[in-house]
């Protein structure tokens, strides 16, 4: 099930499971562009959320405890992700996850053919932007290999600078994990890997 945006205004608690991740119906959210998040923890130990973009991440939440609401003050038009990790010993223990506020992409930069942030995660119908540093081909496979056709629009390559217009998802790629391999006209290769919704 796709997830549904929220009413304008609305906070969103996002509750972190015994083990320090979440369900896979909180993993991928839509809020509207004035909508503001929190996390409650009760992973069972203290967590550090890290955020990739426009969110501060969060230190050293305590078992428990509820962080503060992030956005709302201004409208936001992106996807960001995150990943929680055990603060005890900094290893993952879920993610990424993603939230996208309004309608935007979540950006992605290449630089020296490494994609950052990899891996990412976004919605259902939820969208993509590439910043590169050079021209770049690029050609899309799902886990199994197969050639996927999931983007609107998909290029075959990647000029320099920011590539208009964002890529959005189509129903294809809903729950799948897609890797990326981008060449240069050099053949030095990079990759990353994308999971649309649940």
């Amino acid at each position: 099930m796709a997830a549904r945006p929220l009413p304008d205004a609305a906070l969103l608690t996002i509750t972190i499971q015994p083990g320090g991740t979440l369900p896979s119906a909180n993993a991928n959210q839509k809020l509207g562009p004035l909508d503001s998040v929190q996390f409650r923890n009760t992973a069972g130990f203290p967590v550090d959320i890290v955020m990739t973009n426009t969110l501060s991440s969060i230190q050293n939440l305590v078992q428990g405890g509820t962080s503060g609401a992030q956005g709302g003050s201004t409208p936001l038009n992106v996807t960001l992700n995150f990943t929680i990790l055990n603060h005890n010993t900094g290893q993952p223990t879920g993610g990424p996850y993603s939230i996208q506020f309004g309608i935007g992409p979540l950006p992605i930069t290449i630089t020296a053919d490494t994609p950052s942030p990899d891996p990412i995660a976004i919605p259902i119908g939820g969208q993509i932007q590439f910043t590169a540093d050079g021209s770049y081909r690029v050609g899309w496979t799902f886990a199994n290999g197969q050639p996927a056709n999931v983007w609107s629009p998909q290029p075959s390559q990647f000029s320099q600078g920011l590539n208009t217009p964002p890529q959005t998802a189509l129903a294809g790629g809903n729950g799948q994990t897609l890797s990326y391999t981008i060449v240069t006209d050099m053949a030095i290769r990079g990759k990353g890997t994308v999971k649309i919704g649940t």
